[in-house]
């Protein structure tokens, strides 16, 4: 949000800042809910709303640190709210809502050396000319506190009636609305937001398939490391060691979630499962999740070490036919849990169990589990347009291991977009 006026020789320049919210779906989501405005802090909804997230934020220095407000009625601004230590932030990195207020104590040391820099004190930078001019346009909004910086704008911007706000934090929304009584009715802002989140936006996708091909990339490496007789760490380390390099963060401790063998169809123990060693014969599931620019990707594949049995590969044909059977069937109006009936009567069809496997649909984005609802995590939900969405195929053999298969796919009205190029083949570590 740098000041308009031309940029002086040697003066950063910040690229335009694009959205990464459907200012309109949520609008009308917000008009079923009944909402005049939305408040977001926690991390996702604050990013996803304003594209604000500075490692103040991430780094969680209080629970409730910047927020930003989308209002109902677009004749009231979108805001985004923080404190004065993220100015020099904005200055690089500006939001696209057009309204921006901060907060901030005036003995700060924050404050202080904002002072300071706006009066020209102190060596010359090409940040110092656009901080100025930032720090000047949200000084006549400064208030003392982020609830007295929410209390300012719900006061110059929204109706002077009854309110009704969802906040995805209810305790920040019972601050507030001590402070407004009866005037204010605090609810849970998180369902119209997650509704909202469900279908990607055109700068989302772009993240989504950036951090899909990162995860190939990854996962290519971490089944190279599956080798006969060494320990199942070194699958995990080369794994992390690429996204690292690619800017991206596993998720959880490890981003890679089972193991090999009999009992790599759990979630174990990382310290203990490390130290094992694949063997001839292991199953290995390489199930890889991570996050690249806040949104997640979610992929898994199957490797066998050393030649595999018939019986594996029976398995894994299944598996297969079972994912791709279904993703076929993916398309907007359709139920998932229509789809995942019939992915359960292709495994049948194997001569499998489909009691044995995991069949679940889960929308990605934010989340990785990006759901809507509660209710539709475990009922299933009519897919909509430009949804990201994943399929889990996983048959757990009390034999022979873990049978693997998922990819993250777009569902458009032209079908299916995978975004992961990586072959489905059945990896085998012959070592």
């Amino acid at each position: 949000m740098a000041s308009s006026k031309p940029a002086p020789a040697g003066e950063f320049t910040p690229t335009p800042p694009v959205p990464l919210v459907d200012v309109d779906r949520c609008r009308r989501i917000m008009a079923e809910h009944r909402l005049d405005a939305l408040i977001a802090t926690e991390d996702a909804n604050l990013y996803y709303l304003s594209g604000h997230a500075p490692d103040s934020v991430l780094a969680h220095f209080y629970d409730t640190w910047d927020a930003a407000i989308l209002p109902s009625h677009a004749d009231a601004p979108p805001c985004l709210l923080v404190s004065e230590y993220d100015l020099a932030y904005l200055v690089t990195h500006p939001t696209w809502m057009p309204e921006l207020r901060v907060y901030g104590a005036e003995w700060s040391s924050a404050a202080g050396l904002l002072d300071r820099i706006n009066r020209g004190i102190g060596v010359d930078t090409d940040l110092r000319q656009p901080l100025r001019a930032l720090y000047q346009r949200t000084l006549p909004s400064r208030t003392p506190s982020l609830i007295e910086a929410i209390l300012r704008y719900i006061r110059d911007e929204l109706s002077s009636g009854p309110l009704r706000i969802g906040f995805d934090d209810l305790r920040l929304g019972a601050a507030v609305q001590s402070r407004l009584g009866n005037r204010l009715e605090a609810v849970d802002g998180l369902p119209a937001l997650r509704r909202a989140r469900l279908v990607k936006t055109a700068a989302e996708i772009d993240i989504l398939r950036a951090g899909a091909r990162i995860n190939d990339e990854a996962v290519r490496a971490a089944a190279g490391a599956v080798i006969p007789g060494r320990p199942w760490y070194d699958m995990v380390r080369a794994y992390r060691r690429v996204l690292t390099e690619r800017d991206a963060k596993p998720s959880g401790e490890r981003g890679m979630l089972f193991g090999s063998g009999p009992d790599g169809s759990f979630v174990l123990d990382h310290r203990y499962v490390e130290s094992k060693r694949f063997a001839p014969g292991d199953s290995v599931v390489l199930d890889a999740i991570c996050t690249y620019r806040m949104y997640h990707a979610d992929m898994a594949r199957t490797a066998v070490v050393g030649e595999p049995r018939k019986r594996h590969r029976e398995l894994y044909a299944a598996v297969r036919d079972s994912l791709e059977a279904s993703e076929a069937r993916l398309r907007p109006g359709i139920h998932t849990a229509d789809v995942q009936k019939a992915a359960a009567e292709v495994l049948r069809k194997h001569g499998l169990e489909p009691g044995l496997a995991t069949l679940v649909f889960h929308p990605i984005g934010l989340n990785v589990f990006d759901y809507a609802s509660a209710e539709e995590a475990a009922g299933g939900w009519t897919v909509e347009s430009s949804t990201a969405m994943n399929f889990e195929v996983f048959y757990r053999d009390p034999e022979y291991g873990g049978m693997h298969l998922e990819d993250t796919v777009l569902v458009t009205s032209r079908g299916v977009e995978h975004f992961s190029a990586h072959p489905r083949d059945m990896i085998v570590a012959a070592g």
